[in-house]
């Protein structure tokens, strides 16, 4: 579910303290559904540009999380946002909300192990 690699190259690029990557796993468990909150609400007014720039968003901090079920739906609906059917990319919305929850889950536990 979580790509241990990633965690690793993110606690490297942040200079190894492991209590800021407890910070940035709090904050990515904050702004996560506000990003999918976006998506839901571009799609439903048809703002395609925004929802497009939310998925992006949210892909970027799920690859940095290792999170790359959700970063890879993300990049799918990023792409499809041009393209789809406004049913389509709510279906896809739906995938996105259950992959964020599965990561937001497993970061959860991961770092209470890592207590």
């Amino acid at each position: 579910m979580i790509d241990p690699a990633a965690l690793e190259r993110l606690l490297a690029a942040i200079g190894g303290d492991p209590e800021d990557l407890r910070e940035l796993l709090d904050d990515f468990q904050q702004e996560g559904p506000r990003a999918l909150s976006q998506m839901q609400s571009a799609a439903h007014a048809g703002d395609r540009d925004a929802l497009r720039i939310s998925a992006h968003s949210l892909k970027s901090n799920a690859r940095d999380f290792g999170a790359t079920a959700l970063a890879a739906e993300c990049a799918r609906t990023e792409q499809a946002a041009a393209t789809d059917d406004p049913e389509a990319l709510h279906a896809r919305i739906g995938v996105i909300a259950a992959e964020l929850d599965r990561a937001r889950t497993a970061l959860a536990e991961l770092a209470r192990r890592d207590e």
